[in-house]
């Protein structure tokens, strides 16, 4: 092996290869104020993101054996399909089971996957080409890199986004945002040709859309906290007191005795309390974590917890059904149970 292509050169290639975009990442967590994503969740972004650069090498190796089609043609027209549905499957799923209920959050673990599949893409690649000029790791680290984490970001912002106005049941906003995220994928790959050119769209595009996205995410984080503060603590409190009779929450729960035994509907309210309680916790959680505050130890939390889930049961499936209307962990609100089980 020459000089040039010794360890400590290909220590070189390697770090411009992939720390751009584990920087870039890094960045991204560090700003999360509110601290949504934990560290061992980001690591398994990143591991998912290596497993799907590795099932999808094989993907499209049979499928551009199978097709015939020119490499740089395949680039365009097939690869970012394979790719960007693979990579966003996962950030779909994170989203569809609340994992994922912010465009903060969402943000990190999609950037994160596509930083995981870009690290293992261009280790392949170093191995092929280990004497590749220091210029094609450069425009492989700040570009292709960072693209692969761009492009899975903005597949998870735009789920969170279309999904709040269309609703995430009704299937559009997947579709819609998987059609983006192959978009920006397949114009990158159009413009290799002229790598400079190419790269540094992606240098100034990709940042400017994540503080963007940041801004509003802040904004609307903020104003789902103060609302749903608002409503939790006025809801528990009348609870507590033994005013809620008197309200449309109580008089719902009165006309659930038709259909459903008394104790039932008692385990309902308890179990509407409990969520309120353990709400408010979770919201406070994000407002200290905003400041800079660990959130003190509740050695009763896994206790609660265990309570809904023992209330769930007892309540059953029809029950809960019947409760969608009260629920307080619903939609964008069931994420705090997520947050919470970590706690605990």
């Amino acid at each position: 092996m020459d000089a040039g292509t010794g360890p400590l050169d290909l220590a070189g290639r390697a770090a411009l290869a992939c720390l751009p975009v584990l920087a870039f990442l890094l960045v991204l967590v560090l700003v999360d104020t509110f601290r949504l994503v934990r560290r061992r969740r980001v690591a398994g972004a990143l591991l998912v993101g290596a497993l799907v650069a590795l099932a999808t090498y094989f993907v499209n190796t049979s499928l551009l054996s199978l097709t015939h089609m020119p490499t740089w043609r395949f680039a365009v027209l097939v690869a970012p399909v394979v790719e960007e549905a693979a990579k966003g499957a996962f950030v779909a799923w994170l989203v569809a089971t609340r994992r994922a209920a912010f465009l903060i959050d969402t943000a990190i673990l999609g950037f994160a996957v596509g930083a995981g599949f870009a690290v293992v893409e261009n280790g392949y690649y170093l191995s092929q080409l280990p004497d590749a000029p220091l210029l094609v790791w450069v425009i492989r680290g700040l570009g292709t890199a960072v693209m692969h984490g761009g492009a899975t970001a903005m597949f998870g912002l735009l789920v969170q986004g279309l999904g709040e106005r269309r609703g995430a049941d009704s299937g559009r906003p997947w579709l819609g945002a998987l059609v983006g995220a192959i978009a920006v994928h397949a114009l990158f790959n159009r413009f290799m040709v002229r790598p400079f050119l190419s790269t540094g769209m992606v240098l100034v595009v990709m940042p400017l859309a994540m503080t963007a996205a940041w801004k509003l995410g802040e904004r609307r984080l903020r104003r789902w906290l103060g609302h749903g503060f608002d409503l939790d603590s006025e809801l528990l409190a009348l609870i507590r007191e033994g005013q809620v009779a008197a309200t449309p929450v109580g008089r719902y729960l009165q006309s659930l005795r038709d259909g459903f035994r008394a104790d039932i509907v008692a385990d309902m309210l308890c179990l509407l309390r409990l969520q309120c309680e353990l709400s408010l916790r979770a919201k406070g959680t994000l407002l200290l974590r905003e400041q800079g505050f660990a959130p003190p130890r509740d050695p009763e939390l896994a206790a609660k917890l265990a309570e809904v889930r023992w209330l769930e049961k007892s309540v059953g499936r029809a029950g809960l059904l019947a409760m969608r209307p009260l629920a307080r962990w619903r939609g964008r609100d069931a994420w705090q149970r997520h947050l919470l089980e970590e706690q605990a």
